[in-house]
C-alpha cells in the first residue's frame, strides 16, 4: 500500500479551505482528471459519492467513496467503497494559524487490485498529488481573493 503525508501552508482561513475541499460537487470544474461527481446521499456529517475519473489513454473509471466530515474539528475522511482500487483512504485536516493563514495536512493511502497498476501509480503519484494540491490552492485563490 502506498502512503503519503503532506503539509502545506496556505494563506486563507482554515474554515474556508475546509468548505472548498468538502464541496465535492464542484471538483469537475477544477480537478483536471475528474469528469463528473455524483452525490448519492448526503446528511449532516457524511456523503456517499461517485467520482468519475479520466486519465490519458485510460477509459473513464468510477470511484465510489464514503466521506465523513466534522465541521467543528475541520477534518474530512474518505473511505473507498468501489472501483479499480483495492483500497483508498484520505484524511484532510485544516489548522488555523492566523486569520488568513492555515496549515493543511493531507494523508492518502491507496492500493490497486492490479500489481502493475500499483507500480505505475506509485511512480506517478507525486505528480498527481502535486497537481491535486495545486488545483485546490488555485481554487481557493480564485474564490477567496
Amino acid at each position: 500500500m502506498k502512503k503519503s503525508k503532506r503539509e502545506e501552508i496556505v494563506f486563507h482561513s482554515a474554515n474556508k479551505l475546509f468548505n472548498i475541499v468538502l464541496d465535492i460537487e464542484s471538483y469537475p470544474e477544477y480537478i483536471p482528471w475528474c469528469t463528473k461527481m455524483v452525490v448519492n446521499e448526503k446528511n449532516n456529517n457524511e456523503i456517499y459519492a461517485d467520482m468519475f475519473v479520466k486519465y490519458k489513454f485510460i477509459l473513464t473509471q468510477k470511484f465510489g467513496s464514503y466521506v465523513k466530515f466534522n465541521k467543528n474539528e475541520l477534518k474530512i475522511q474518505t473511505s473507498y467503497i468501489e472501483g479499480p482500487l483495492k483500497d483508498l483512504k484520505t484524511n484532510w485536516e485544516f489548522e488555523e494559524i492566523s486569520k488568513n493563514k492555515s496549515k493543511i495536512i493531507f494523508e492518502v493511502n491507496f492500493e490497486f487490485k492490479n500489481f502493475i497498476h500499483q507500480k505505475l501509480a506509485e511512480t506517478f503519484y507525486p505528480l498527481v498529488e502535486n497537481k491535486m494540491i495545486e488545483s485546490f490552492k488555485k481554487r481557493a485563490d480564485n474564490l477567496l481573493d
